[in-house]
């Protein structure tokens, strides 16, 4: 095969490089386990939908999808729809249900509604879901990008880099000198490695928030200790995004 832009002149499969050093993982060739049709519009979608899900803990009343245009125009069409709402009330990517999602949210009294709304600058798959239980309400912005990979770079109103791939502490608190310390003191203390930590504030002394990806998760004493932190508003800790 001759590639684009390269003519019909002197390339030859002799001149191309070939590389034996990358590891090539089995989800490079297969995909993810899912339920399809797609990766990036179904598995991903869903994957989105179950962060939301997982930060609200709670048992849903409402949940609002707005779509960037590009998934706007191809979600009903990729089963984007039954995906979303299928992760927003806690099913796994995997789940047998999720064709029958929306049907099972409208049985369970949960109110789903989607509408188009334009993110900037953003992956085509990007979408900004508002989900709210009896007591809570949570918002994160997220785009799926691929074989079921997901980025979610934005919770209640906070930047973040978030993706879901590994056990995870979400902390809502005032921002003061300090709080880095103590959160990263109480996770040494259980053995536990910080991979990535990652803050936004809205503004100084207010409210901020930190992202924090450990090696294994905490113990729920620890978490504990941090929720009972001076200034700490919310913790939340979530493992790995089925």
């Amino acid at each position: 095969m001759i590639p684009p832009g390269a003519g019909h002149s002197r390339y030859t499969f002799a001149d191309m490089a070939i590389r034996h050093d990358r590891k090539i993982s089995i989800l490079d060739v297969m995909g993810p386990v899912m339920v399809g049709p797609s990766s990036s519009h179904t598995a991903g979608t869903a994957r989105l939908g179950r962060v939301a899900h997982e930060i609200l803990d709670d048992d849903p009343l409402s949940v609002h999808f707005y779509l960037h245009p590009p998934l706007a125009a191809t979600y009903r069409g990729h089963g984007s729809d039954f995906a979303l709402v299928g992760g927003s009330i806690g099913l796994n990517v995997d789940d047998p249900r999720i064709p029958e999602a929306i049907r099972i949210a409208e049985q369970a009294g949960v109110e789903i509604e989607f509408s188009e709304e334009d993110q900037g600058d953003v992956h085509p798959n990007t979408v900004r879901i508002e989900i709210e239980s009896a007591s809570r309400e949570v918002e994160i912005v997220g785009s799926s990008i691929g074989g079921g990979v997901i980025e979610v770079f934005k919770i209640n109103g906070f930047q973040t880099r978030f993706k879901g791939d590994s056990p995870t502490l979400l902390l809502f608190y005032r921002d003061r000198p300090g709080m880095i310390s103590d959160v990263s003191g109480i996770i040494a203390q259980e053995g536990i490695n910080i991979a990535s930590l990652y803050c936004s504030r809205k503004q100084r002394g207010k409210d901020a928030f930190m992202q924090v990806d450990v090696d294994s998760p905490p113990s729920s004493a620890a978490i504990g200790r941090i929720c009972a932190l001076p200034d700490m508003a919310e913790a939340r800790f979530l493992d790995r995004i089925p």
